[in-house]
C-alpha cells in the first residue's frame, strides 16, 4: 500500500494575526473583527472581573443546555425578526408572538407570550432554588435565613427543600425595620430573594458553602464570596454550635443583614440589570435596622455567563443613639 504523503507544514511568524490570516485563507475561518461590540463588551468582562469564567463556560462540557443554541447566541447569529428584515425575508421587526421588536435577548429571556413568561418565571424560580440549596449544604448560613420570595412551597417540596424554620415568610421581617414603620410601607416595599441575618462576632469560626463556582464565606460577621472552588465543610447547627444565636435575638447593633438578589441579564452587557437592582433596593437597603446592609446581586447571563456584584451600605441604625 501507499503511503499517504505527510502533512504540510506551514511556517506562522506568530500564533495571532498569522494563524488567523491563514485559517481565513484556507478555510473562511479566523477572520474575526476585533472592533465590533461584541468583542469590545467581552473584553470589558475580562477587565471588570465580575463574571466566573468556569461557570460561564461550563456549557462547553454539559449535557444539560443547547450548545448549538448558545454558541449562536453568543456570537449574534441567533435568527430573530431583525435578521428577517436584515435578509430581505421581512419588512417587520415585531416578534411574531409579542407586540415588542424582536431580538435575541427576547427569544431567551423576554417574550411577552403567557406561555413563554411563564416558562421564562419557572427558570428563574429554578435557579432561587439552587441556590438556596447550595446555602442550606452550610447550617450556620441556612439558620441565618429570616425570609425568602422563591416560588411556592410545593415547588421546595417537590425539589426535597425544607424550608428554615427562620424563614417561614416572603415579606422581610418587621423586627429588621424601625420600630414605627408602618406595615403597609413594610408589605410594599421590595422583596429581596433571600435576607439572611448573621452576627457581628471577633471570633467567628469561617464557614464556607460552594455556590455554582463561587464560594460564599461567612466569618466575622461578613458573607463574601470569592472565586475559589472547594468541598463546603460539613453542616453545622444550633445543637453543635451553642454560641449561634437565633437571628431575630441580634440587637440591632449586632446585626448584619445581607440581601440577595438574583436576576437574568444580557451576558456581554450585565450594567443594565445591575443599576435595575440597585435601584429596586435601595430604598429598602437604607431603612432596614443593623450594622450593616449589603446587597449581594448575582446575575445569571440567558446564555450561560455568570456574575457577581455586593453593594454595602452604610450603617442603617447611625445616629440613634448605638
Amino acid at each position: 500500500m501507499a503511503h499517504s504523503p505527510p502533512p504540510k507544514l506551514w511556517y506562522l511568524s506568530n500564533h495571532r494575526d498569522a494563524l488567523q490570516a491563514h485559517m481565513h485563507l484556507l478555510h473562511k475561518l479566523g477572520n474575526a473583527k476585533t472592533e465590533t461590540n461584541y468583542h469590545a463588551h467581552y473584553q470589558t468582562l475580562i477587565k471588570d472581573g465580575t463574571a466566573n469564567g468556569a461557570a460561564s463556560n461550563a456549557y462547553l462540557t454539559s449535557s444539560n443546555v443547547s450548545f448549538k443554541t448558545i454558541m449562536k447566541y453568543r456570537t449574534g447569529t441567533l435568527y430573530n425578526q431583525k435578521h428577517a428584515v436584515l435578509f430581505k425575508l421581512s419588512t417587520n421587526q415585531i416578534c411574531p408572538l409579542c407586540p415588542y421588536v424582536d431580538s435575541a435577548l427576547r427569544i431567551l429571556s423576554g417574550c411577552q407570550h403567557t406561555q413563554i413568561g411563564n416558562m421564562i418565571t419557572t427558570r428563574h424560580n429554578l435557579a432561587c432554588r439552587m441556590i438556596f440549596k447550595a446555602i442550606s449544604k452550610t447550617g450556620f448560613l441556612r439558620s441565618c435565613v429570616v425570609s425568602m420570595d422563591i416560588g411556592r412551597n410545593k415547588r421546595m417540596t417537590m425539589k426535597i427543600l425544607q424550608i428554615p424554620q427562620t424563614a417561614e415568610s416572603r415579606i422581610v421581617r418587621k423586627w429588621l425595620f424601625p420600630p414605627r414603620f408602618s406595615d403597609k410601607g413594610r408589605f410594599t416595599s421590595s422583596r429581596p430573594y433571600f435576607v439572611l441575618v448573621n452576627p457581628i462576632a471577633a471570633k467567628t469560626q469561617k464557614l464556607q458553602t460552594n455556590v455554582g463556582g463561587w464560594i460564599l464565606q461567612s466569618g466575622r460577621g461578613q458573607l463574601r464570596v470569592t472565586g475559589s472552588v472547594s468541598a463546603a465543610p460539613p453542616a453545622t447547627n444550633r445543637a453543635t454550635n451553642p454560641r449561634q444565636h437565633r437571628p431575630k435575638d441580634l440587637s440591632k447593633p449586632r446585626r448584619i443583614i445581607h440581601l440577595v438578589k438574583i436576576k437574568y441579564c444580557e451576558d456581554t452587557r450585565p450594567q443594565n440589570q445591575l443599576n435595575a437592582a440597585k435601584e429596586q433596593h435601595k430604598d429598602l437597603c437604607n431603612i432596614l435596622q443593623g450594622a450593616s446592609v449589603t446587597l449581594h446581586i448575582i446575575l445569571l447571563g440567558v446564555g450561560c455567563g455568570w456574575h457577581h456584584l455586593q453593594h454595602s451600605h452604610s450603617e442603617a441604625f447611625q445616629g440613634t443613639g448605638y
